[in-house]
């Protein structure tokens, strides 16, 4: 009976015990697990199957996230977390969240800051299966931010580039089920799953660069990979095979990055594996990554080898070309009016179908030595040798009018910048289409249902109707019309853009009828390709008008793709979403004033430096606040309601 109970107290000891934990010794602090410097954030991290390095499968109990002890979380420590398992190593675009549908909550709560760890004790334990890799998702609720000497909290350690995705704003809550445009991270936090025992063998490393399955790789590339904890040193292997080493056969390096020495072969299809090495052995298993190396100068590195592109029938890239300025060369063409550096420019062009096109470069990816994604294009009328500059854009998406149908335009795409700064992308040339059915409020399409979801694509062809929409403080443009009646509740209008979009889109909610509107809420927080969110209480029975379109209210802009979600979040009559409660400045930055929406709400408002002094207090402000005596700078806006709740917010002056 001795023996059992023994055997029953080591295992429970070795259960309580069982812990893996990433980045120990790393105090960089970074936006992950959530970002502690802005007033809300949404962060996923993607967590490989190699770099947890499990001896098996297990019951993930519970984490914990590692920070200063001095460092405050005060103001961001209402989380909501949640795990899963993908096969993806990082994520492939901005807006390549990983669906909270997949994910599972595990954790919700408040969170505090003990002796430098913020342990989290999961309700119910997460099965890790060990053959994915692990996902951990958290959202931070609380409004207002913690300064902890002007940036975030939480340790970080080097990680594979985009294999963290966050967005974060001081004003907008993020729905973690219609998640913002978010930003790439390279930084994990440091972290220990709890519940999961470390395998004795040393683990694989996870390859850095190149990613698997790139494209246009260098032909003397610098290879990197991450440093696993305990290697003494790592074997490189390349081949052009799967698992192959006729090009370097198992070179030992002792670092975490090796460069070639000699050049691989162009257009050629590679494959690479790193093996850690220590004294107990080398990793078992590790597997191979593939790359293929560029394929030299582009075919149309001149005008008379223009690729010709088809015109799709609508403003969707159904059809399109992948192109690439690394290894280009000068044409010796003036980019006169237009700018930018054209060292590297190549060339197209396409036959007008209509007076008006929309040119997109999407997937823009950088190729040069420079981490650099600005890619600039030049329109032309006329023939090689003798053409007319007829557009210039920087934005990646730009319409051209005036032209003439059946005649041939060239397109000149290079890198903004100089030596080092090259791209890939794809090109393609689109229709505007008519003025879609819900162009006018009149035309509303109605909601029928809660939630209500709709991917509005021919969004280009709305007009301005009657003029611009100003019955709101902040006007705006004339854009794509929706209708719902209130149901007592709070609703939630989502205006999400896909990846690469330069539509900056406001959204607008309106009651009384398309002839006399009354302005409810605007929102017009984010910028080009960014989501918008406002939430309004609505009345049982009143019928609300939404209004999506380009934020300007003076000059008439084209609006283009989004999908617009419209749910219901129904809450009591004595409760109000957080959002709602949430005061709303603009613009930020500004030049010389601010706009305060609900100032009849406001009790007063101070404006203090960030080393805390009060450089101004108004008394039941006027909505338009002049700030143009204060300096280029960072300030904080501290605003004091008449129920005497206290709401504090970051503006930048220019």
């Amino acid at each position: 009976m001795k023996k059992i109970l023994l055997l029953c107290l080591i295992l429970v000891n070795l259960a309580l015990n069982a812990q893996i934990t990433l980045g120990t010794g790393n105090t960089a602090v970074g936006v992950a697990p959530i970002s502690t410097y802005y007033g809300y954030s949404y962060v996923q991290q993607i967590f490989t199957k190699n770099e947890i390095n499990a001896n098996a499968a297990g019951n993930i109990t519970g984490l914990k996230f590692y920070l200063s002890t001095s460092s405050s979380i005060a103001n961001s420590s209402s989380w909501t977390i949640y795990l899963g398992t993908t096969t993806k190593t990082t994520f492939s675009s901005t807006s390549d969240w990983i669906p909270v549908s997949q994910l599972t909550q595990v954790f919700s709560g408040t969170v505090t800051n003990v002796n430098g760890v913020v342990t989290i004790s999961l309700p119910n334990s997460f099965a890790y299966n060990n053959l994915n890799n692990l996902v951990v998702a958290a959202k931070e609720n609380s409004s207002g931010y913690d300064d902890n000497g002007f940036s975030d909290a939480f340790y970080n350690y080097p990680a594979i580039p985009a294999s963290v995705l966050y967005y974060r704003n001081d004003n907008i809550n993020p729905n973690p089920s219609f998640p913002p445009i978010g930003s790439f991270g390279d930084d994990k936090s440091v972290i220990t799953f709890n519940g999961l025992t470390a395998n004795s063998a040393i683990a694989c490393p996870d390859v850095m660069y190149p990613a698997n399955n790139a494209q246009f790789v260098p032909l003397s590339p610098t290879l990197q990979w991450n440093a696993v904890s305990g290697a003494t040193s790592y074997k490189v292997s390349i081949g052009t095979v799967v698992g192959g080493s006729d090009v370097i056969n198992q070179q030992s390096v002792t670092g975490n990055s090796f460069t070639l020495p000699s050049s691989l072969a162009a257009n050629t299809v590679y494959f690479l594996k790193v093996v850690a090495v220590n004294a107990t052995g080398e990793s078992q298993g590790c597997s191979s990554i593939m790359f293929r190396t560029t394929p030299g100068q582009p075919g149309n590195d001149e005008c008379a080898n223009a690729v010709t592109l088809s015109v799709n029938p609508n403003a969707i890239c159904t059809s399109s070309i992948q192109g690439y300025t690394l290894g280009a060369t000068n044409s010796g063409l003036a980019t006169t009016p237009c700018f930018g550096n054209p060292d590297d420019d190549v060339w197209f062009k396409f036959t007008a179908t209509a007076t008006s096109h929309k040119i997109s470069l999407n997937n823009i990816q950088s190729l040069g030595t420079n981490v650099n994604d600005d890619l600039y294009f030049q329109v032309f009328s006329g023939s090689c040798g003798n053409l007319t500059s007829v557009l210039c854009s920087d934005p990646a998406s730009s319409i051209v009018t005036g032209l003439t149908v059946g005649a041939t335009y060239y397109v000149r795409v290079y890198s903004y910048d100089g030596a080092g700064s090259n791209q890939s992308f794809n090109i393609c040339i689109g229709t505007i289409p008519p003025p879609p059915s819900n162009d006018m409020c009149s035309g509303a399409l109605a909601v029928t249902s809660f939630p209500y979801s709709y991917n509005q694509t021919d969004a280009l062809g709305a007009t301005n109707n009657s003029g611009f929409l100003t019955t709101c403080l902040d006007g705006m443009n004339d854009g794509t019309w929706f209708s719902f009646v209130g149901n007592g509740g709070n609703v939630d209008v989502i205006v999400t853009l896909p990846s690469g979009s330069s539509f900056d889109s406001q959204v607008a909610v309106f009651t009384g009828s398309c002839s006399a509107l009354a302005c409810v809420d605007t929102e017009d927080s984010g910028g080009d390709g960014e989501t918008e969110m406002i939430s309004v209480p609505t009345i049982l029975g009143t019928v609300y008008y939404v209004n999506v379109g380009h934020y300007d209210s003076s000059s008439d802009e084209f609006e283009d793709t989004f999908t617009i979600n419209i749910v219901s979040n129904f809450l009591a009559a004595s409760e109000v979403s957080d959002v709602k409660t949430k005061i709303k400045v603009y613009p930020n930055p500004f030049s010389d004033l601010i706009t305060v929406s609900d100032v009849e709400n406001i009790k007063s408002i101070s404006v203090t430096d960030m080393v805390g002094r009060t450089l101004k207090t108004i008394q039941n402000p006027n909505p338009i606040i002049y700030l143009n005596d204060l300096n280029s700078g960072i300030y904080i806006l501290s605003i004091i309601t008449k129920d005497n709740s206290k709401q504090s917010l970051k503006i930048i002056k220019k």
